[in-house]
């Protein structure tokens, strides 16, 4: 009887050890997957700002009279290839 519990111990501490590794590698394939994630978002997202802030600032200049309707929609169409 002391034999089967000792074993049962050396089981359990041991199953529980791959246990604890396989969650905190699932932890960190999870923070990992997460950032590139945030990072593609952002990357995108801040493209799309500037092409919406030169354009708002074309249309300025434009309402300005600092440049005419057909350098504005030059610029525009050139700003709106770029994406």
């Amino acid at each position: 009887m002391m034999m089967w519990f000792r074993y049962g111990n050396e089981l359990n501490s041991f199953g529980g050890l791959f246990l604890l590794i396989f969650i905190i590698v699932a932890i960190i394939i999870g923070i990992f997957i997460y950032l590139i994630v945030k990072l593609v978002q952002s990357s995108g997202n801040s493209t799309q700002s500037v092409n919406n802030n030169s354009l708002n600032i074309l249309s300025e200049r434009l309402a300005k009279g600092e440049i005419t309707p057909e350098e504005y929609t030059n610029l525009k169409n050139i700003l709106e290839n770029k994406k």
